[in-house]
């Protein structure tokens, strides 16, 4: 198997560290935490073939406006 050296910053390991399971090495953890790229084309291609229901769609949506415009945040947050 071929390997990497990387470097990263001291938090960057710690952070690493604390994630580790006992037994696992570095890379598995990083495959472990670290999703995989998402696969656009074979997902369309699940959508084209199986589509959404209007009840899903409407949830996306709701979602993806949701993040658009976040709600407002108090300008006080218990200070003076």
């Amino acid at each position: 198997m071929a390997t990497k050296t990387i470097s990263i910053d001291l938090e960057a390991y710690r952070r690493l560290k604390s994630v580790q399971q006992k037994h696992e090495s570095f890379s598995q953890t990083i495959k472990r935490v670290v999703r995989s790229p998402m696969d656009f084309e074979k997902w369309m291609a699940t959508i084209e073939r199986d589509p959404l229901s209007d009840e899903a769609v409407d949830a996306i949506e709701a979602v993806v406006a949701q993040r658009r415009f976040p709600k407002k945040r108090s300008k006080s947050r218990g200070g003076a």
